[in-house]
């Protein structure tokens, strides 16, 4: 019994440490970036299939221990707002996953972003289904400030092909 009870408590301590060690490892690397990025700022995108405006919004950005980045939309011009969890790699991009947070909506989808060399934008495309299950783009830009937001725009048209 008291082996049983020992390779049951190895069993499980292996997995809580082979879980925790690489959570603790990205979160640690990548502090410095995290405090560079967090905090409010202005964003905004559009699907890359419509000619309509750009959606305006405001993005507060914080720790999450367990997802890395949490992306929260505030004040969205369209109504649409949303959550998204994110992973930094390699200190320069943001990889995650977005929710709707709209009532009955069940809009959901992956995003890519760039953080630009000295911080003050990112840019990048998130992959939204649409009710038949077809893939869209969107273009994604976020800036500290106004004229930041500016900039992630020349930068994305510029650097698009």
């Amino acid at each position: 019994m008291n082996s049983v009870l020992q390779v049951v408590s190895g069993l499980l301590l292996g997995g809580i440490t082979s879980y925790l060690i690489p959570l603790s490892f990205n979160y640690f690397l990548a502090k410095t970036t995290k405090q560079k990025i967090l905090g409010k700022w202005v964003s905004s995108w559009k699907m890359a299939n419509e000619k309509e405006d750009w959606v305006i919004e405001e993005i507060q950005i914080k720790k999450d221990f367990f997802r890395g980045i949490r992306f929260e939309s505030r004040n969205n011009s369209k109504g649409y707002n949303w959550i998204g969890y994110g992973k930094i790699l390699d200190k320069r991009y943001i990889v995650g996953e977005w929710y709707s947070l709209n009532s009955a909506a069940y809009a959901s989808g992956v995003f890519i972003y760039t953080i630009a060399a000295r911080g003050d934008y990112m840019t990048g495309y998130e992959a939204v289904p649409d009710e038949n299950g077809k893939i869209y783009y969107r273009e994604f830009c976020l800036g500290r400030k106004e004229g930041d937001l500016i900039n992630a725009k020349k930068w994305l048209k510029e650097h698009k092909e």
